[in-house]
């Protein structure tokens, strides 16, 4: 198993660079090894890079051969929300399974952890231990902005910037601020030179979600029913 190699195929999966899509390995391999018994963690351990192997005891403490304990400890070992690390477990078994089939096909894996070897979903795939929104890939992202012209942004976030006069700024932010109750749900507001910048994303993914485009056409909406003349983002 190439070094190099399994970590680009972990940043093709999340977007993660080097140094992320290593601590990621780490983590979920030390998992997966821990979830082995004796004779399959060894063959486990001589077939990974040596650079992944180093930083924790394989050996303990055992995981307990769920889909959940496995993101948890995971998530643990990581210091990543549990949406995060289950994103991440995903891409990186999935890159050893890509780079040797035959190492994942003799473990005794429990079966549970077994469905954690799918790659990760792009847009609206699980994420967290019992389900949640993905990432949006960076294609999602331009379609999305591509109807959501006000807006600007990348994978971790999507911004708007209004600007006007202070007595309609304060009216929309106090709007907005009323989505998280009737919407369940609300962007970040912060008053900058330019004006409010709004900004959605999901922070247990640190990414943009589907919700986070769902949440942008919500405040489109509720700025257009306040009637307010609006500025495009800086």
């Amino acid at each position: 198993m190439e070094y190099r190699e399994l970590l680009a195929a972990i940043g093709r999966m999340t977007g993660l660079d080097a140094g992320p899509a290593r601590a990621a390995a780490e983590a979920t391999l030390t998992t997966l090894a821990r979830t082995l018994e004796d004779e399959d963690r060894q063959r486990l351990i001589e077939a990974l890079p040596p650079e992944l192997t180093d930083d924790f005891p394989m050996d303990h403490p055992r995981s307990d051969g769920t889909e959940e304990g496995f993101v948890r400890q995971a998530a643990l070992l990581g210091h990543r929300p549990p949406e995060q690390a289950r994103l991440r477990a995903q891409a990186v078994l999935a890159a050893v399974a890509e780079q040797d089939p035959e190492l994942v096909a003799r473990l005794h894996i429990p079966e549970q952890v077994r469905g954690l070897f799918r790659p990760p979903e792009s847009g609206g795939g699980i994420t967290g231990p019992k389900g949640h929104s993905a990432p949006l890939t960076a294609e999602e992202i331009r379609s999305a902005l591509r109807v959501l012209p006000q807006w600007s942004g990348d994978r971790h976030a999507l911004r708007r910037v209004v600007s006007l006069p202070v007595e309609n700024l304060r009216a929309i932010r106090h709007a907005l601020e009323k989505l998280k109750l009737t919407y369940g749900r609300a962007p970040h507001l912060e008053d900058t030179a330019d004006g409010l910048e709004i900004v959605v994303c999901t922070t247990s993914a640190d990414a943009v979600t589907a919700l986070d485009v769902e949440l942008a056409t919500r405040v489109d909406e509720v700025i257009e029913e306040m009637g307010a003349g609006i500025a495009g983002p800086s």
